[in-house]
C-alpha cells in the first residue's frame, strides 16, 4: 500500500476513542486524522470528504446514533467498522455494508484483524486485467502473476464512487480502479445487470424481494431511484413478477 489509510473515529466515550488512537497508532497502514464525539459533526464534515476514510463508528451515541450516521454516509467511499457494546446492532450494521464490527471490549489483536480484513478488500484496490464473458479478471498489481476471477453470476451488486468500483459478491468484496461509466458500459449488453440508482448497479439474478422503492439482494439493500429504474421496473412487470406467481 503506497498511502496510509486516513481514519476517523466517531464516539462519544472519551475512553474508547483513547483506546481506538492507541491501537490505529499501531499500525503503520492507518493515518488517524481526527476523532468526533458528536456524530451531527462528523456527519457534517465527512458529507464533504471524497476521499475514501476508514471510520471506526459507535452505534450507540446521543442526538444521532451510528446506524443514522452510515446511513447519511452510504453513497461516500468511506468503509465503517462499528463500535458497539451490543451485539444486537450487528445485524442492522451488516444490512449498512458495514463490512465488521468490533465489540466492546475488544484488544489489539481483534481491532487489527479484522482491520486488515477491510484493507485488503477496501483499499487494496484491483485493477481489471481482462473481461471474459463470463468473469472479470481482477489483478492486484500491473507485474503480478496472480490474477484474482471474479464469476459475473457471482456479483450482487455493484457500486461507484470516485473513480472506483467496488463488487458486492456472494464470494467476497473487491475495490476495481475503474469509472462507474465503463463498469455500464461493459455490462449494457447484459440483460441481468440493471443500472438502478445514481451509482447502483443491481444483478437480477441475485434478487430476493422489492418492497416499494427497496431492492433486497442476498442481505443488502439497495434503494431504487426512479431517475434509473424504468428498464429494470419494466423487467419487474413483464417477467419476474410472471414468474414469481408461478
Amino acid at each position: 500500500m503506497k498511502n496510509p489509510i486516513p481514519c476517523i473515529i466517531v464516539d462519544d466515550n472519551s475512553s474508547a476513542i483513547s483506546t481506538i488512537t492507541a491501537y490505529a497508532s499501531e499500525m503503520p497502514q492507518l493515518d488517524l486524522k481526527k476523532s468526533y464525539t458528536k456524530p451531527i459533526i462528523a456527519m457534517g464534515e465527512l458529507s464533504g470528504e471524497k476521499i475514501p476514510h476508514l471510520i471506526y463508528m459507535d452505534i450507540d451515541m446521543p442526538g444521532m446514533s451510528g446506524i443514522e450516521l452510515a446511513n447519511s454516509l452510504r453513497d461516500l467511499p468511506h468503509h465503517v467498522i462499528f463500535t458497539t457494546s451490543y451485539p444486537d446492532f450487528a445485524i442492522e450494521a451488516f444490512d449498512l455494508r458495514a463490512r465488521h464490527y468490533l465489540l466492546k471490549p475488544f484488544n489489539l489483536s481483534e481491532f487489527a484483524r479484522k482491520t486488515e480484513v477491510v484493507i485488503r478488500e477496501f483499499f487494496d484496490t484491483l485493477e481489471l486485467d481482462n473481461e471474459t464473458e463470463d468473469a472479470f479478471l481482477l489483478r492486484k498489481e500491473i507485474d503480478s502473476k496472480r490474477l484474482i476471477k471474479v464469476p459475473k453470476a457471482d456479483i450482487i451488486y455493484i457500486q461507484g464512487a470516485n473513480n472506483h468500483i467496488h463488487f458486492y459478491t456472494t464470494g467476497g468484496d473487491y475495490s476495481v480502479y475503474m469509472t462507474f461509466s465503463e463498469i455500464l458500459e461493459r455490462l449494457s449488453g447484459q440483460q441481468k445487470f440493471y443500472h438502478v440508482q445514481r451509482s447502483y448497479i443491481i444483478n437480477t439474478d441475485q434478487l430476493d424481494e422489492i418492497e416499494g422503492n427497496t431492492i433486497y439482494l442476498k442481505g443488502y439493500q439497495v434503494i431504487m431511484s426512479p431517475l434509473y429504474n424504468a428498464p429494470f421496473m419494466k423487467w419487474v412487470n413483464g417477467i419476474w413478477l410472471k414468474t414469481r406467481r408461478r
